[in-house]
């Protein structure tokens, strides 16, 4: 994998990835061959039995790295339609793991990824598949606190990418 981080310009209150708000995970994201990928080790405080990450941040972190692939490669943004966890492995805490999504298929108005979770080992511990509905960013801004100034501001920083 590439270490190219992706900037992380979003100013704001995302659980996953902000740099702003203090609960949030922090996540940083890099560039892979074909999405993009995140490593990180998940606290305690974020189990389900202890010693186990809880499922609903397995699923978390699934639907963070698919976004911020399509911010990196298509330069939009979504809301997700359906998501599917598949858990072959317990995601241990305060362990290094590796977060990627690519991008299966997409067009004008849904774009599908597949995620993964691999152990720094390299062994599949949970693997997603997400649907999402594109959406224009004064779709966005209609049902959040983010403007749609703001919005086109943000992804104008993400270069759409072209194939030669």
């Amino acid at each position: 994998m590439r270490d190219q981080e992706i900037p992380n310009y979003w100013k704001g209150q995302c659980f996953g990835c902000s740099t702003v708000n203090s609960h949030s995970l922090g996540l940083r994201f890099y560039l892979s061959e074909n999405g993009c990928y995140t490593k990180c080790s998940i606290p305690d405080y974020l189990c389900g039995i202890d010693g186990v990450v809880h499922g609903g941040m397995i699923a978390l972190l699934l639907d963070e790295v698919s976004q911020w692939t399509m911010i990196a490669r298509i330069g939009k943004m979504g809301f997700t339609r359906e998501i599917s966890v598949r858990f072959f492995k317990a995601v241990p805490t305060n362990t290094e793991i590796v977060v990627e999504a690519r991008i299966d298929a997409q067009d004008e108005k849904e774009t599908v990824l597949r995620s993964t979770i691999h152990s720094k080992d390299n062994d599949l511990l949970a693997e997603g598949v997400s649907r999402w509905i594109m959406a224009h960013p004064s779709i966005i801004a209609k049902v959040s606190k983010v403007s749609e100034s703001q919005l086109k501001e943000f992804l104008a920083k993400y270069p759409v990418e072209t194939s030669p």
